[in-house]
């Protein structure tokens, strides 16, 4: 027996099997962040040989549970990759399907977060230029700015919520 073909069947990750899978997202649930990053870890170092579906599934799943496990866009073309109907179970064309359109949606929410946050800090800077020691008009007149600023990052997101 080939030492590769061996492997492949005794390393977990390497499966893409629907009840593996599941499995492997329901531990990882329960371990604490610190192993989640030590199995995220592994799956990445795995991922750099050229990884089978298994792989690019196990990132899938653990992506969702720790941030650890790469990037977003990296993960989705790993999913890409894998071969139309390579995946004959029903079951896990269904798990990849709702895997897929959370992990975009997690991304889109991460941008969204960073423009908010951006758009934050460039308040607070003009914020913390103004004189402190200006006119009660001055001061006030700043707070409602603060205010309309936070006002309108909150809308923003209540807007993002419906829209996904």
């Amino acid at each position: 027996m080939y030492p590769a073909y061996s492997d492949r069947y005794n390393d977990p990750y390497a499966q893409s099997d629907f009840d593996e899978l599941l499995a492997f997202g329901a531990n990882m649930s329960k371990i604490p962040a610190s192993s989640r990053t030590e199995v995220c870890r592994t799956l990445l170092k795995r991922q750099k040989n050229p990884p089978g579906p298994g792989i690019h599934l196990h990132l899938m799943v653990g992506r969702l549970l720790s941030d650890a496990c790469g990037d977003i866009p990296r993960i989705l073309d790993g999913l890409s990759s894998i071969p139309p109907g390579s995946l004959h179970d029903e079951r896990m064309q269904k798990l990849v399907a709702i895997h897929t359109e959370a992990l975009k949606r997690l991304q889109n929410v991460s941008r969204k977060v960073g423009t908010l946050e951006h758009k934050q800090k460039s308040v607070q800077s003009v914020l913390e230029s103004k004189d402190t020691n200006g006119s009660k008009k001055d001061e006030n007149r700043l707070l409602r700015e603060k205010l309309e600023a936070i006002r309108s990052m909150e809308k923003h997101l209540d807007e993002t919520g419906d829209t996904n």
